[in-house]
């Protein structure tokens, strides 16, 4: 079963820029939650930068809450370049 969560809240970086962050959570066999697989999703306002950030286990993020990671990727330009995948552009169609 997968779960599709978008973050309702506005985030923006450091030049004003909005950008929008999207959960996909993975439930593949009968691993708790918190061992489960996900991705955070994340396009610019322009949809012309979509990246993704993936998890093999919920409880595993090296850099902490969603609101560490979020900032880390909108403050931090190279790290967000790293995560960068076009493929990810098809998850907000229709979004």
């Amino acid at each position: 079963m997968d779960t599709w969560s978008p973050h309702t809240k506005k985030l923006h970086d450091p030049a004003g820029g909005r950008w929008y962050f999207m959960f996909h959570h993975r439930y593949l066999d009968d691993r708790e939650p918190d061992e489960q697989p996900y991705a955070l999703h994340f396009r610019n306002d322009d949809r012309t930068v979509f990246g993704v950030l993936r998890f093999e286990r919920t409880n595993e993020s090296p850099y902490g809450d969603f609101a560490a990671v979020t900032r880390k990727i909108l403050e931090d330009p190279e790290f967000r370049s790293s995560l960068i995948d076009t493929g990810s552009q098809k998850v907000w169609k229709g979004r």
